[in-house]
């Protein structure tokens, strides 16, 4: 799920960190009277984790390395669920903050979970609301973080959207979908690594075939990479990644004094430059600008087949303009996965 929405924040200022609805436990441990909601084998109450290592991997985005609930070898938890993370005291406008982290490490990694982190710096100004952003609250209290200090965790019923299987007759997952098209932003690639770890490394009979659509702003910012290419090497006939490199100021490009009335957003005659590094993505690989309904239509994949899921994760504007808000399962008319057929059981909001 995305990390510490700005958007929100803003909206949400004086309300409380977090919210959830009363859902029965999938099980009680009658020794320790703890409840669990799926396999995960982190309750639904808030138990501290250490912190056991951490490393780079870009200049504002680390892997944070937790230790599991004392005797378990594995976090079981159902792939594309996620764990809320506290940092106490450290919500804006008072209070704990509370965020949703999806963890990127596979389903048979042991003796830990791996979480991704970019760190989200305050800028703007504060008297502009429109265009402020106040600092990660959680982002920021885990990067202040040593080896060996400690965070709370906790994984509820409704920190799981779609596993890859049931194994209790509930609805099905996306395993035996014929093909996927995953739709990520920035950190939002955390519930798609695990997609791909399930249907690309750990089940042999999956023949899904996979189209991920991966916006940044710059080349630099792009997460993953070593593991995404790595995937596309052993992978080919069925893993492809299009990147899309996009700029908050594309569209606010300045006309010239003599553009026509109808010259457009942005300006048609004003030639931006390709970002930075942008050559050392293959031309058949990249795009230049957001993902948007033309490039969907482009490189995923059509939605005739009722079996195709779409994953979509990312911060509002990517739902607003994809999809529909995050908190509803319908698609919005007019949003792009609407206007080109899918319906909403084809959808999935992360």
């Amino acid at each position: 799920p995305p990390v510490d929405d700005h958007d929100a924040l803003k909206k949400k200022k004086n309300a409380p960190s977090h919210t959830t609805t009363q859902v029965p436990p999938f099980r009680t441990d009658d020794a320790t009277g703890l409840s669990y909601a799926s396999k995960c084998c982190i309750p639904t109450s808030w138990t501290p984790l250490s912190l056991l290592k951490r490393r780079k991997v870009n200049y504002n985005t680390e892997i944070f390395t937790f230790a599991l609930p004392e005797g378990n070898s594995k976090l079981m938890l159902p792939v594309c669920g996620c764990l809320l993370m506290r940092a106490p005291d450290c919500e804006h406008g008072g209070g704990d903050a509370v965020r949703p982290y999806t963890p990127v490490s596979s389903s048979n990694f042991e003796n830990g979970f791996e979480i991704m982190l970019k760190l989200y710096e305050e800028w703007g100004d504060k008297r502009h609301l429109h265009s402020y952003c106040p600092p990660g609250a959680v982002s920021n209290h885990v990067f202040g973080l040593k080896v060996g200090d400690s965070v709370d965790f906790k994984h509820i019923a409704a920190n799981v959207k779609i596993p890859y299987y049931h194994t209790d007759g509930s609805p099905p997952g996306f395993k035996g979908a014929n093909r996927l098209t995953l739709i990520a932003v920035g950190v939002g690639i955390a519930p798609m690594i695990q997609v791909l770890h399930e249907v690309l490394d750990n089940n042999e009979d999956d023949t899904t075939e996979v189209v991920l659509l991966y916006g940044n702003r710059t080349v630099d910012d792009i997460l993953m990479a070593d593991l995404l290419n790595r995937w596309e090497r052993d992978y080919a006939s069925r893993f492809r990644v299009i990147h899309h490199i996009g700029s908050r100021y594309q569209n606010v490009l300045m006309h010239f004094d003599d553009c026509p009335k109808d010259c457009g957003k942005p300006c048609k005659r004003r030639k931006f430059p390709d970002p930075v590094n942008f050559d050392q993505i293959p031309v058949e690989k990249r795009e230049r600008g957001w993902i948007s309904e033309e490039t969907i239509a482009k490189h995923g994949f059509p939605a005739d087949d009722p079996t195709h899921r779409v994953m979509v994760c990312g911060l509002p504007n990517v739902y607003r303009t994809i999809c529909g808000p995050r908190g509803t399962k319908d698609l919005a008319p007019g949003s792009a996965l609407a206007n080109l057929g899918f319906t909403k059981e084809q959808v999935v909001k992360f």
